[in-house]
């Protein structure tokens, strides 16, 4: 075909776009020469790149928005643009069109905007504002602002007649975007760069067009993260999937859990703790190495959307090292890892833990003299879970009684109690609330939604989980002084084992400096050194102080149900859901008890955290 001949857009893809928008679904047409229009649903812009040789990394970036067109310059899309503004004329008062070009010149490092003096001054602010917030990692850049009728690439002929474009309400917006990402001569891609470009484009935009609507019309788009994709593509689901299906299979907390810790306490108090304990593990049964093969072969980097590959890319990075812990389970290079992976203890969390411990430098006697075994206490955790099975009738939440479990812990949908568990009554509601109304339900939420890692677990998901947990038990008046002196001595023992402590001497750290009673300094210990040294119970006091920082300035607490990830994600979730790309969570319903709005008045108001006890 030669360049003068025009490619011609078949015009039952109007029709068929017509049909898909109004019914909520995406769009997505190949157009002539490898070109692509997508719509994910009914907005008021669309961005255009039109190439005659196309940049894939270019494609890439405007494909960060949710509604597009990539095409052959070629190509003649004037019509379809003209049939996509009817179609969204039905909703919208106006009508937003960004033409984006590559401008792939040597040491060029300014963002050109081409839009008509003083008409959308807030829109073209947001512009300069997002594109100039790169100077921070790539320096020089400037942005210039041209007043024209000339708003395309020098090549090409206009999109629409600016002055028809008028009369229905249509604003054309031009910009030339410098191709920072690459090395012009040799094409070579700057690949961490390219996902901060391509993040910072995807919210500049997003941002101008917020500005121009909010201006220009009464529709309500409270937030500009509503101009956001809702759809997930195909192969991010495909991602996502992969992703969990590794995590899955690794059962991390499973193979790092000794199976032999009961029986190991017998032993350690019969030689009068002078000898460590040996503990034993589940076999390995995956090769790291080829797991660790798989998760890099999952195409992360051929995800568009720049807030789900960064969730991916993080969930990545932590079950390689999980995967490298397991490897070096029972050596200290196990510990290094997990320290990489958890990270160190904050100054604020130490202070707090010794805190806690000085207010409170003895266990509490027990108040009631009336005890559950295991079979008591499931009775009760049965009810609970009968109630959320109403909830989410197509998952099977169950309990079982076992003797291979250190207490009480959960598994996806299931409670697990351990045959020996005797507890104090007074605790059974708020144990019910920690692992059911907590753990199960966002899970259970989780499940709900679109993206597995909202129930496998985001990237350190654990520390924002066990805070909530913990909030749960102060909630519903079931927080006791041992429950916290406990997440103290954690933090205490994970201290004392990092400065290299033996177990033996942190076991006695915990009993004669701490108080702490011979079984549970012996409980607390053998979670710290297990595997060889796991730092992990250090992030569960670091997630409370997190979350009651989080609530006192005004967060959102019903958010956090939505399924499993840690407090960094918050703003992450809370754009996800302005999208719908999630849907909003099942609330515990320990939450309308008026004792706990009374509780939950105090957090608002701010706390110490020693009068979290109840």
């Amino acid at each position: 075909m030669s360049k003068t001949e025009v490619n011609i857009i078949d015009p039952s893809i109007l029709e068929d776009l017509c049909n898909n928008v109004t019914d909520g679904k995406p769009v997505n047409f190949e157009l002539p020469n490898h070109g692509i229009l997508h719509i994910d649903k009914l907005l008021p812009f669309i961005c255009v790149y039109r190439y005659s040789e196309l940049d894939f990394y270019f494609a890439r970036v405007i494909k960060t928005q949710a509604s597009y067109i990539i095409v052959d310059d070629n190509t003649d899309i004037s019509h379809l643009l003209e049939g996509i503004r009817l179609i969204m004329s039905a909703k919208f008062e106006t009508f937003l069109v960004l033409e984006c070009w590559p401008i792939s010149s040597e040491d060029y490092t300014t963002f050109e905007i081409f839009c008509p003096a003083g008409k959308a001054p807030s829109t073209v602010k947001a512009l300069e504002k997002g594109f100039k917030s790169l100077n921070e990692t790539y320096p020089n850049i400037a942005v210039e602002v041209n007043d024209t009728h000339a708003r395309y690439p020098d090549q090409l002929e206009p999109l629409l007649n600016v002055e028809e474009s008028k009369k229905t309400g249509t604003l054309v917006i031009g910009l030339g975007i410098p191709t920072l990402y690459k090395n012009s001569k040799t094409n070579e891609l700057y690949a961490l760069f390219f996902r901060e470009f391509y993040s910072v484009f995807s919210e500049t935009i997003k941002r101008a067009i917020h500005e121009f609507i909010r201006v220009q019309t009464t529709d309500d788009f409270e937030n500009y993260l509503m101009f956001g994709k809702t759809n997930i593509d195909e192969i991010t689901l495909t991602s996502d999937a992969e992703l969990a299906e590794i995590s899955e299979g690794m059962s991390f907390l499973l193979r790092t859990t000794p199976v032999n810790s009961n029986e190991e306490w017998t032993n350690f108090k019969k030689n009068e703790f002078k000898k460590t304990p040996e503990f034993k593990y589940r076999l390995i049964s995956l090769d790291s190495e080829i797991e660790k093969r798989k998760l890099y072969n999952i195409p992360i980097d051929k995800v568009d959307d720049p807030t789900i590959a960064f969730i991916l890319r993080g969930k990545r990075l932590e079950i390689e090292k999980q995967l490298t812990m397991l490897e070096e389970r029972g050596t200290k290079n196990f510990r290094f890892v997990g320290e990489s992976l958890y990270g160190v203890i904050k100054k604020n969390v130490l202070e707090e833990a010794k805190h806690i411990l000085a207010v409170y430098p003895k266990r509490e006697e027990r108040k009631s003299k009336e005890r559950f075994n295991c079979h008591e206490f499931a009775a009760h955790a049965q009810k609970e879970l009968d109630y959320y099975n109403t909830k989410f009738p197509n998952l099977d939440l169950t309990l079982e009684i076992r003797n291979d479990v250190a207490g009480i812990m959960v598994s996806k949908s299931k409670l697990l109690i351990n045959n020996e568990i005797n507890l104090d009554a007074n605790r059974c509601d708020a144990l019910i609330q920690h692992e059911v109304g907590t753990h199960i339900l966002t899970y259970c939420n989780g499940k709900r939604q679109p993206l597995q890692q909202m129930y496998e677990g985001f990237e350190g998901y654990d520390q924002l989980q066990e805070g909530l947990a913990v909030i749960a038990e102060y909630l519903v008046g079931g927080l006791t002084v041992n429950r916290l002196r406990l997440l103290a001595g954690r933090v205490i023992a994970v201290e004392s084992m990092v400065n290299g402590a033996t177990f033996i001497r942190t076991f006695n750290l915990l009993r004669k400096e701490y108080g702490f009673s011979d079984r549970i300094s012996y409980y607390i210990s053998m979670r710290v050194y297990r595997g060889g040294g796991l730092t992990k119970d250090a992030v569960y006091l670091a997630g409370l102080i997190d979350l009651m920082a989080y609530l006192k300035a005004g967060g959102n607490l019903e958010n956090l149900y939505t399924g499993k990830f840690n407090i960094t994600h918050i703003e992450l979730i809370e754009e996800l859901l302005y999208r719908k790309v999630l849907k909003q969570p099942e609330l515990p319903r320990f939450l309308e008890r008026e004792s706990v709005k009374e509780r939950f008045k105090k957090l608002r108001n701010g706390i110490d955290i020693t009068e979290l006890v109840n």
